[in-house]
């Protein structure tokens, strides 16, 4: 990772950073030749560079890449722009070049002094496609650490221009590279012009006498680049290529980055909803249909953290929630425990939303109620629409009476506006990209508030079906997270909010851990058999 203070506001770095057009040599030493090859939406595309291959190692061919492009700008001025490999069949890999695969890359670009100035952070995570044996593992890292230094060429461009070069890139090439709602490209041209008229005032009022200036003056601190060295991945065995092979041809693909790694970057991003646009994700895998299960079991437990696409209780300890005091001393407290115990979890695809699961014969629900037993279950069923619909259904078991149990007895037995008011998700991301738990913090959500939920009654159970797609917002988070999805360990809470001293401190009804879900798992809602 690189980290540069940059002399310009965050929308001139943003729309400098999204050019492809001549202008990004200036800055850009890697950068050769691009295009976009398809607008997916307002904030997403699919674009093609090509890079110089003069900063490369003699050896080596020119490099290319096909990445789709995701942007965004927070509501505090941040922007994020996030990049990952894709196939199109648009552009297949062109003659000279050797394709290489971003597995994870992107910047972020954070206001600073009053949006005058901007601290960027930079990621990369590039598999360069070489022959182990042929450049050591070293000199692939240290291509990609050289690649980084993109920033330090970018705070010179600004620093050389002055912050007045920037106009330049948003009206021009911007307009031409990328598409966006016409009314968000009015508000960075509106806020750029806005910043650079202050900018020139507050310079032209402070400018001093005296016309010469001296290089001690400068504030090197402000300007510090720094790149932090993250595990190679291109640390991997060689795989005994023959020696008549050329060396440009033969290339290891079997690395499989540490799951307990802090620098865990993306192998592969989402084969879902980029199928019907024309392109597929790396590493593509097929779904097996042959599987034959009830609801409630579709997707494995596995306690022990280790196995891929499994769930598990998480610990509830890193979440606060409020304590007996809070509505005096606004205090939060860390949980020591669950009302409820997790006992299974549902991963299911269909055309179509699948609501109220609880309520389908042969299901783990059903099948207590059958028995005739004393116990409740709360599920709840996040969906998230597209042209595979994906539902996430976790189920959770109280063997207590509700009515022991005051504020969720209250819910359970309340409309729908007041379980609206009240049902609080933590979502956390325990392992993955920092780039993406950049966009999912650990913060308290009313998410009914927010969202659209279905809830579903019946005499054992309360099911509550949240619909990601009736918010665009969220719906682009969770967008996010299911690129990064194999590569994330996601950690979850639900909880009643307790307004009423009588009804604190809080407690959790149930945590659970997702252990790299994988959406080529998932089961067919259509082959759920009924016991």
């Amino acid at each position: 990772m690189a980290v540069g203070v940059i002399d310009g506001t965050p929308e001139a770095v943003f729309s400098t950073l999204m050019s492809l057009g001549p202008s990004r040599t200036e800055w850009d030493f890697c950068f050769y030749r691009g295009s976009v090859v398809e607008h997916l939406d307002g904030h997403k595309d699919i674009v093609h560079i090509q890079l110089y291959n003069n900063w490369l190692p003699r050896p080596m061919k020119r490099r290319d890449l096909l990445l789709q492009r995701y942007w965004r700008r927070e509501n505090d001025g941040t922007y994020v722009i996030l990049y990952h490999t894709v196939f199109h069949r648009n552009c297949p890999p062109k003659h000279g070049y050797v394709r290489a695969r971003l597995k994870s890359g992107g910047f972020v670009i954070t206001p600073a002094k009053q949006g005058k100035e901007c601290v960027v952070k930079h990621m990369l995570a590039i598999d360069w496609r070489i022959w182990t044996s042929y450049l050591r593992k070293t000199s692939a890292r240290s291509i990609t650490i050289r690649m980084l230094g993109r920033v330090a060429a970018l705070r010179e461009l600004f620093r050389a221009k002055a912050g007045y070069g920037s106009y330049e890139y948003l009206s021009g090439e911007l307009t031409k590279d990328i598409w966006m709602p016409q009314r968000e490209k009015e508000v960075i041209k509106t806020e750029v012009d806005l910043k650079r008229t202050e900018s020139k005032t507050k310079d032209e009022s402070e400018k001093p006498v005296s016309g010469s200036s001296s290089l001690g003056e400068l504030n090197d601190a402000e300007d510090e680049f720094f790149d932090v060295l993250e595990p190679s991945d291109d640390d991997q065995p060689f795989n005994g290529c023959s020696v008549n092979t050329s060396p440009e041809l033969c290339y290891t693909d079997k690395y499989q980055p540490k799951l307990s790694s802090a620098a865990f970057f993306v192998r592969k991003l989402h084969d879902i909803a980029v199928q019907r646009k024309g392109y597929t994700d790396l590493l593509e895998m097929s779904q097996t249909e042959s599987v034959s299960c009830s609801y409630g079991d579709t997707l494995p437990k596995d306690s022990s953290f280790n196995k891929p696409c499994s769930w598990a209780a998480a610990d509830p300890s890193p979440f606060s929630i409020r304590g007996d005091g809070y509505l005096e001393d606004h205090r939060k407290i860390r949980a020591e425990g669950t009302l409820m115990e997790m006992v299974a979890a549902d991963w299911l695809r269909s055309v179509k939303r699948e609501d109220n699961l609880a309520g389908r014969p042969g299901g783990i629900v059903q099948r207590y109620a059958d028995q005739g037993g004393p116990e409740f279950f709360f599920i709840v069923n996040i969906q998230v629409p597209g042209t595979t619909t994906y539902n996430l259904a976790l189920y959770y078991m109280l063997e207590n009476p509700l009515h022991e149990i005051p504020l969720l007895d209250s819910f359970v037995s309340g409309d729908d506006a007041f379980r609206n008011s009240r049902f609080k998700l933590i979502p956390y991301i325990s392992e993955g990209p920092w780039i993406v738990k950049q966009s999912v913090r650990k913060k308290p959500c009313l998410i009914g508030q927010a969202l659209e939920i279905r809830y579903f009654q019946g005499n054992n159970y309360l099911e509550v079906d949240i619909d990601v797609g009736s918010s665009t917002v969220a719906s682009r988070v969770v967008s996010l997270v299911l690129g990064y999805l194999k590569n994330l360990v996601i950690e979850i809470a639900f909880l009643i909010q307790g307004d009423t001293p009588e009804e604190l401190p809080e407690f959790l009804l149930g945590t659970c851990r997702l252990n790299h879900l994988d959406a080529s798992k998932s089961v067919s809602a259509d082959s759920i058999s009924i016991r």
